[in-house]
């Protein structure tokens, strides 16, 4: 299999930065991809016999997985042993040459590699150090391996998100990788923060996230605690899940009394949802009183709440609400999902249809926008991935040039940071740069 080509000089707004990445896997390899994207020149750091990554959704091409291939394009691969006490000849000369450092380990292995920040930034004081961990730097699995399926469940998160398995006693795993790929996203905007901070005053920083952090941001909005409002509320739910757990419930049946309990689906909920219709889904979108008059009016319902005798919270009212959510889901199912949105726009109400994941590649609104991208991968052949979530008029983010074969770039690499041919052979006959199977 022939060699990845030489990435070409980078274009955008980070065209100026060498970034170097030691990480596997999702998170800080999209963050990688984003600072990629953004023009920088990002070498990724790789054992010599790959990233872990590049066994996911393996192709027939040894050391490339699809999972890889779409987190990892426009970068270059340096294959480094990090158990080697010689690595550090190489690491020190990374360092001095870089402007940003991701690293994505296990918190006892960045000691044990040099790769911490105290250790680097005494290489160059200047450096921009982006550290990220599983569930945070302190604590007492701060020490720990993880993946986002773990800080998905600690953070509670897959309690909300995680459909039960075919029984109904146990979730399963949490799919998109929210954790991973939002965690992602803040890095490179930690990055991008640090380094316009480092323009004004000559100064670089460690930035840190983490993907038990990134969890609990994203359900923020759904779960706090104002004493006097959701402390009762909270207390009594965890005495009551104390006893659906000692009388054995099931995930199903522990995941529908949270919901019940914190009011999750209200009866009467018409306006906010996804609908089935005759031939698909369709979701709608109304969060103001005016929107809900709209879709009121585009649809005939009457809501009994309009009415000022009606009272939700007596028996009579809970049961119109019923009727109304009946009746509502009855009418959608009558009509096709173009005819409907078709009736729901005509009145300004906000609506699409409710797209399977592999249909958004034929979306027409994806396709204009620029969302979805056509790219060629050297060995895989075409493929179509969601593009960078992030538009800039003056420095557009543009794929940098495929991903990279297996340490493909070693010593072009290491030629650049100052390392002399004598010493990257040396290095090389020692198995501590190049991949195992060269």
């Amino acid at each position: 299999m022939p060699d990845s080509p030489t990435v070409p000089p980078g274009t955008g707004a980070l065209s100026d930065l060498r970034v170097v990445e030691f990480a596997q896997a999702l998170a800080i390899p999209y963050c990688g991809k984003l600072l990629s994207d953004l023009g920088a020149n990002v070498v990724k750091v790789e054992p010599p016999r790959g990233d872990t990554y590049r066994l996911q959704n393996r192709s027939r091409v040894k050391h490339e997985g699809r999972d890889f291939a779409i987190n990892n394009r426009g970068k270059r691969s340096l294959c480094l042993d990090l158990t080697s006490p010689e690595s550090h000849e190489v690491i020190d000369a990374l360092v001095r040459e870089a402007d940003v450092v991701l690293v994505s380990l296990k918190g006892s292995d960045v000691p044990r590699y040099g790769l911490d920040y105290e250790t680097l930034q005494r290489i160059n004081p200047g450096l921009v150090y982006l550290e990220n961990s599983p569930y945070g730097s302190q604590g007492p699995l701060a020490q720990d391996g993880g993946y986002d399926v773990v800080a998905m469940g600690l953070s509670g998160m897959s309690a909300l998100l995680a459909l039960p398995d075919e029984n109904g006693d146990t979730p399963r795993f949490v799919r998109p990788a929210l954790a991973d790929i939002v965690t992602g996203i803040l890095s490179c905007l930690g990055v991008v923060t640090a380094i316009r901070h480092r323009d004004r005053t000559g100064e670089g920083q460690r930035v840190e996230t983490s993907l038990l952090h990134t969890s609990l941001g994203l359900i923020s909005n759904m779960f706090y605690r104002f004493e006097d409002y959701e402390g009762a509320s909270m207390d009594a739910f965890s005495e009551i899940l104390a006893g659906l757990r000692e009388e054995g419930a099931g995930f199903a049946d522990q995941q529908r009394v949270m919901q019940d309990h914190f009011g999750g689906w209200p009866i009467g909920n018409i306006y906010f949802r996804h609908y089935r219709t005759k031939d698909g889904f369709l979701s709608v979108g109304c969060l103001s009183p005016r929107l809900n008059q709209r879709f009121r009016e585009a649809t005939g319902l009457v809501d009994p709440r309009g009415a000022k005798d009606f009272d939700e919270g007596r028996e009579a009212g809970q049961a119109a609400l019923q009727i109304l959510k009946d009746e509502a889901e009855a009418l959608f199912a009558e009509r096709e999902t173009e005819d409907w949105l078709a009736t729901l726009r005509e009145h300004g109400v906000p609506c699409a249809r409710m797209n399977f994941p592999h249909e958004i590649f034929d979306d027409p609104q994806a396709r204009a926008n620029g969302f979805i991208e056509d790219l060629e991968h050297p060995w895989l052949g075409p493929y179509q991935v969601v593009s960078s979530p992030l538009k800039l008029d003056a420095t557009p983010l543009v794929g940098q040039g495929p991903p990279p074969s297996l340490g493909a770039h070693t010593d072009e690499v290491l030629g650049e940071v100052g390392l002399a041919a004598e010493a990257i052979k040396r290095l090389r006959e020692a198995k501590v740069v190049g991949r195992y199977d060269e």
